[in-house]
């Protein structure tokens, strides 16, 4: 007969204490943790698009006075204050005229010019203003044959300008005006900016008014051309460039904010360029097309006179004695001379300065 097993009946509280005793040592594993509660993320700030900038550069190739743009670009100057500006937003001209033009005829957001047709334009009521400038004081050199000695042997010599109210042409009627003379007293011949060092090399033209890297690079080439006068001493307080925009941009606001954007860039740009000679050279190099001495040595001169500005660079008594020298030399009808502010708005590089702390003071040379 076969044994029944009988079940041993643990008693149900038995039971009970010894899971309470389990849950009291270190044998049974740890409840895993709760993770925390997800907390929505905030998406991250959409990043404004740049704003695309339009330039135009009165020179082609660009002269190391004309450089701060291309500065300003390299080293990300522009796009700091919200600007897109890339190599080919730089439209080079082969004048200031031609890019005041272009401007005004509203393909440009903003365009480099001598002070000299931005003067004549505010005369006939043109509606642009300087807002501006690269470059306050006088670099520019008259380059002459030899054999021509003073101003007088101009009489009858060819002329080498872009056009009649250019830079160049404003600035040889000056030369000619502290002996007298008139345009009618030499010969104009029609030379593009670029065409300046191989009309005098060739012996083309007998007078040309450069820029000081362009006379360097001139005198390598042909050495027995000679100055005849520098420009700044026949014109001392001639205010030389500007940046100009159009009247109506400046009633716009964004289109204000855009354009103190630029002002900031460049002024960054042309204290860069002070203190910081060798990466300037080199990029003045790059954009110039001239030999590194020439560019070398335009630029020693430049720091050395305090060419390009570092604050607003638009000083009321210079200002005011270009306009008057432009009617003295009969650029201007003087019933038609304009006023220091039809010609100029210094607000936007006042705001401009205040986003860079301040001017810059205690330098002589500094505009």
């Amino acid at each position: 007969m076969r044994k029944i097993r009988t079940l041993r009946i643990v008693p149900v509280s038995l039971v009970i204490l010894a899971l309470l005793l389990a849950g009291c040592t270190g044998g049974q594993s740890k409840p895993q943790s709760q993770p925390a509660p997800s907390v929505p993320q905030a998406p991250p700030p959409e990043k404004k698009p740049l704003r695309p900038f339009t330039i135009g550069v009165p020179v082609s190739p660009p002269s190391m006075v004309h450089l701060a743009p291309y500065i300003a670009m390299e080293k990300g100057f522009f796009e700091a204050q919200g600007l897109k500006v890339t190599k080919d937003d730089l439209k080079e001209f082969e004048g200031g005229l031609q890019a005041l033009r272009g401007s005004a005829a509203g393909g440009l957001d903003v365009a480099g010019t001598s002070s000299d047709p931005l003067i004549i334009a505010a005369s006939q009521g043109g509606g642009v203003k300087a807002i501006g400038t690269y470059a306050p004081k006088l670099s520019v050199v008259a380059v002459v044959q030899p054999g021509i000695n003073k101003v007088e042997d101009l009489r009858g010599k060819r002329i080498g300008i872009q056009e009649v109210g250019g830079f160049n042409e404003v600035m040889a009627r000056a030369v000619l005006a502290t002996k007298g003379m008139k345009a009618e007293d030499v010969q104009y011949v029609t030379v593009a900016t670029s065409g300046r060092v191989p009309g005098l090399v060739a012996n083309k033209i007998d007078l040309a008014i450069l820029h000081i890297d362009q006379y360097y690079a001139a005198m390598a080439k042909k050495p027995d051309l000679r100055v005849l006068a520098n420009l700044w001493d026949v014109v001392p307080k001639w205010w030389y460039s500007a940046y100009m925009v159009r009247e109506e941009q400046l009633k716009d606001p964004e289109e204000r904010q855009a354009l103190v954007g630029f002002i900031t860039a460049i002024i960054k740009a042309q204290r860069f360029m002070y203190s910081n000679r060798d990466e300037t050279i080199a990029i003045g190099v790059k954009y110039t097309g001239q030999d590194k001495d020439v560019v070398t040595k335009a630029y020693d001169d430049l720091a050395k006179g305090g060419i390009w500005a570092v604050n607003d660079g638009m000083p009321r008594d210079m200002i005011e004695y270009t306009i008057s020298k432009q009617v003295e030399i009969g650029s201007i009808p003087a019933d038609k001379k304009p006023t220091y502010e039809q010609v100029v708005d210094p607000s936007l590089a006042e705001e401009a300065l205040k986003r860079l702390g301040g001017r810059l003071t205690g330098d002589p040379r500094w505009y």
